[in-house]
């Protein structure tokens, strides 16, 4: 009887310990929202989202316990790591069509340096003329 009783602790124990990771959709964007047991946010936990074994994001939950960060693929895992080893990884899927901005600023600056000399060369022709 006495092991029933402690095994029973120790079973709520460990539940209160329990990291809770939900994630949703909305639009373009993934709503992450963490919390432990009894409804306690998981405040400022780091956030790794992560595809074929690599991080592709990083975040950190507001004291909310919620995130929202831009979908970068359409299968990925979410990483929440609480602290004091509390860590829960979910999978994630979705089917919209993503499309991810090229935010290449070397690849801006040529194509802006092409535009301003074709301008340029453009406006001197017509004054040689």
């Amino acid at each position: 009887m006495i092991r029933l009783i402690l095994l029973l602790l120790c079973g709520v124990s460990l539940q209160a310990h329990s990291l809770k990771v939900f994630a949703s959709q909305d639009g373009d964007f993934v709503v992450i929202k963490s919390y432990f047991y009894g409804n306690s946010p998981c405040r400022n936990c780091n956030i790794d989202i992560i595809k074929d074994d690599k991080i592709i994001q990083n975040a950190k939950t507001d004291e909310n316990g919620v995130a929202r960060l831009k979908l970068m693929a359409n299968e990925f895992d979410i990483l929440v790591d609480g602290s004091l080893a509390h860590e829960k990884r979910i999978s994630f899927s979705t089917d919209t069509k993503i499309t991810i901005e090229d935010d290449n600023q070397i690849s801006k600056i040529i194509y802006s340096l092409i535009a301003i000399i074709l301008i340029f060369g453009i406006l001197y022709l017509i004054k040689r003329k």
